[in-house]
């Protein structure tokens, strides 16, 4: 278990005077528990504290993640980490915003005729029958305008995210952040929490690794327009690592952080353990990237990775080759103020903390 504690004293003063305007977000993923705490500035935002928790135990027992693809939270034990993780970082607020993974969750882009708001609930219930594969009332549905555009006929469209919680884990979250004494505001995608953050106007394709599960995503100014999902993620690279090198897994996940895909002498076994695992994201990347140019009419300009998954050194250079796109760093803490002494972890927390951040920041934006 590995506990990081962020640093308050620097923005003690500054924090106090905003007090009421500050929350938690909480982003709890498969293997980690990631928490920031998050006051507004004026027109900017101040990290007042921050704390990631991660457990190894799940390099070697699968069955010790805190989440599971079947849309299973494992409530005990999530509960306790992060009331561990509260304990340590002593938060001035218990307001919390909290994400979902879109592995337990339903997404989809649908385009129907603009319509009022009412007749719009109406048409999102039906449509919701037929791409969500759980009874309707099994389900907490939401929507979200994401584009609006005009057909060659002149008929008015509008895009829409439709968005679906089971209830069962809408409810688990609850009881989890009840447990740790919080006042749950919202619960969101973690994709959509991501987005939010990534608010370069530009398309911007964003590949975010977890431990399970990658999700590709492009946005634009913070709006998610298409998303997509794999089933690998930075376990699975690491267990490759480690059976195809013979090497304990937590060994195999520091040769992965350090050494990666860059082509240093003697790593060639490493980058052909690698590559079967980078391909798999980059085919679902590039697909999210292509339904999105098609649909949007647009060219994806940039791309960007996030996720704790993320750190595979060599991957944004070998990814933005294969893309044939810049590579643009999260931009998670552009508009957030910090303290002098994080500016060289600033890269990492912004690939980690994105979401925990991006859902924070619906308070303000609400």
């Amino acid at each position: 278990m590995k506990l990081l504690r962020g640093v308050r004293d620097f923005f003690r003063d500054i924090v106090h005077s905003v007090k009421s305007g500050t929350v938690l977000g909480i982003d709890i993923g498969t293997t980690s528990i990631k928490v920031v705490e998050l006051a507004a500035k004026g027109e900017r935002f101040v990290l007042a504290n921050y704390g990631i928790l991660e457990t190894k135990d799940y390099l070697r027992h699968t069955h010790l993640s805190l989440q599971t693809s079947s849309l299973q939270l494992v409530e005990d034990e999530a509960a306790r980490l992060l009331n561990v993780l509260l304990r340590e970082m002593k938060p001035k607020t218990s307001i919390a915003f909290v994400t979902v993974p879109l592995f337990a969750s339903f997404l989809t882009i649908l385009d129907m005729p603009v319509l009022p708001r009412h007749e719009t609930e109406q048409a999102v219930r039906f449509q919701a029958q037929k791409y969500i594969p759980m009874p309707v009332e099994e389900v907490q549905v939401d929507w979200a305008q994401v584009d609006a555009y005009t057909d060659r006929n002149g008929n008015n469209f509008q895009r829409l995210a439709l968005m679906g919680i089971p209830r069962k884990v809408i409810d688990a979250y609850r009881r989890v952040c009840k447990a740790s004494r919080l006042s749950l505001q919202t619960i969101e995608l973690d994709v959509i929490a991501a987005a939010r953050v990534v608010i370069a106007p530009e398309p911007t394709l964003v590949v975010d690794i977890g431990a399970e599960s990658t999700s590709a995503m492009v946005v634009e100014g913070g709006l998610l327009k298409h998303a997509r999902q794999t089933d690998y993620g930075g376990i699975h690279i690491t267990r490759a690592v480690g059976k195809g090198l013979g090497l304990s897994l937590t060994r195999a996940e520091m040769l992965k952080r350090q050494r990666g895909i860059l082509g240093e002498s003697g790593s060639l076994e490493l980058q052909n353990l690698l590559m079967p695992f980078l391909d798999v994201i980059m085919q679902e990347a590039g697909y999210a990237r292509s339904v999105y140019e098609e649909r949007y009419g647009k060219k994806v300009a940039q791309f960007t990775l996030l996720g704790g998954g993320a750190h595979l050194a060599g991957a944004a250079e070998h990814l933005s080759k294969e893309f044939g796109l810049p590579y643009a760093a999260a931009g998670a803490l552009l508009d957030v103020d910090y303290p002098p002494g994080l500016v060289p972890a600033a890269e990492r927390l912004q690939k980690e903390l994105a979401v925990a951040i991006g859902t924070a920041k619906r308070h303000f934006y609400a």
